[in-house]
């Protein structure tokens, strides 16, 4: 491709972006789409990088769209899918990719950044070690102990709720509670849903709906799991491997035939720039192994290697798995 047809193209992404990003942000008014419809209709190039563009915009976790057919762009597919993800990423350069929502975090009490724990005293003496890229708000009152899982993971030692007035330890997310009927227990908050591990005495979990209103409820015993979700309601309890659970509390991650797409999402708590995959039949991929977490990107690598895959980094926001 010659120098002007390259960047000649590389308007047309650009222009596709943006337009696919104004649609994630709600439906477009009739002066918009009218815009949007002349748009696509000037040229055949113009509606592929749209198709493209949407696509992924998908796979990063924007707007859910139909993946368009496989096509080869003249000799360059690995630059040119690069080329989509990079003015994806420049047109949300305002964080949307950030895994640490600026507006999330504003709110928090105590937080942490990528690959960063904290132990954490709460005012009762109930102690909490805060994961990578994770948030929490404080919401005590006289009645209650309750505290706001806003981002990623935490794990709770709560301080008996005889020894302090008879006031419960509840921890929520939007998704729903988790109780304590006694001391010790993981709490992970993902996208739109809430997985609770229970490591000592018991914890009862609580999905909300219709807003926040309660719903089903289980109560978990020291190694047994469960979670919940916005649309999903309350899953089933189920066995937990608490080693491979708490392996973040050691520095270590461990996956045991995890699809890829999990594996992402935990990496992503330690990586500075978003891990996005590229095709989705790439994130049911299996993985096994023990990580370091000291070194993100030796995972990435070891993964990638073993899956036969490239890992693609787009400074300053996107790392791109393909």
């Amino acid at each position: 491709m010659k120098v002007a047809e390259e960047a000649r193209q590389d308007e047309i992404d650009a222009a596709a972006a943006r337009w696919v990003v104004r649609l994630g942000g709600g439906p477009l008014d009739a002066a918009a789409r009218a815009g949007l419809d002349a748009w696509l209709a000037e040229s055949p190039a113009h509606r592929t990088a749209f198709s493209e563009a949407r696509h992924a915009w998908g796979v990063m976790g924007g707007v859910k769209a139909p993946a368009p057919r496989r096509t080869r762009f003249a000799g360059r597919p690995a630059l040119r899918a690069a080329a989509l993800a990079a003015c994806l990423a420049l047109a949300v350069a305002a964080g949307l990719f950030m895994q640490n929502n600026p507006f999330t975090f504003s709110g928090a009490d105590y937080a942490t950044a990528y690959g960063e724990r904290a132990e954490i005293i709460l005012p009762d003496g109930s102690r909490v070690e805060l994961g990578p890229a994770s948030a929490i708000a404080l919401h005590y009152s006289d009645d209650e102990r309750r505290i706001e899982l806003l981002e990623g993971l935490a794990y709770f030692e709560a301080a008996p709720a005889a020894a302090k007035g008879g006031r419960p330890f509840i921890v929520e997310t939007e998704e729903g509670t988790a109780r304590a009927l006694g001391t010790a227990f993981m709490v992970v908050r993902g996208e739109g849903r809430t997985g609770v591990t229970v490591t000592e005495h018991q914890v009862e979990v609580t999905a909300f709906r219709d807003g926040r209103s309660a719903g089903a409820s289980l109560v978990l015993s020291p190694g047994e799991a469960a979670s919940y979700g916005a649309d999903t309601g309350l899953g089933e309890l189920v066995p937990a491997d608490l080693s491979q659970a708490l392996a973040w509390r050691r520095g270590r991650l461990i996956f045991d035939q995890v699809p890829l797409a999990e594996v992402v999402d935990e990496l992503n708590r330690y990586h500075a720039r978003r891990i996005v995959i590229a095709d989705g039949a790439l994130a049911a991929r299996k993985v096994s192994g023990v990580f370091d977490t000291r070194d993100p990107d030796a995972i990435l690598e070891t993964v990638a290697r073993e899956l036969d895959l490239t890992a693609l980094s787009l400074p300053p926001l996107v790392t791109l798995l393909y």
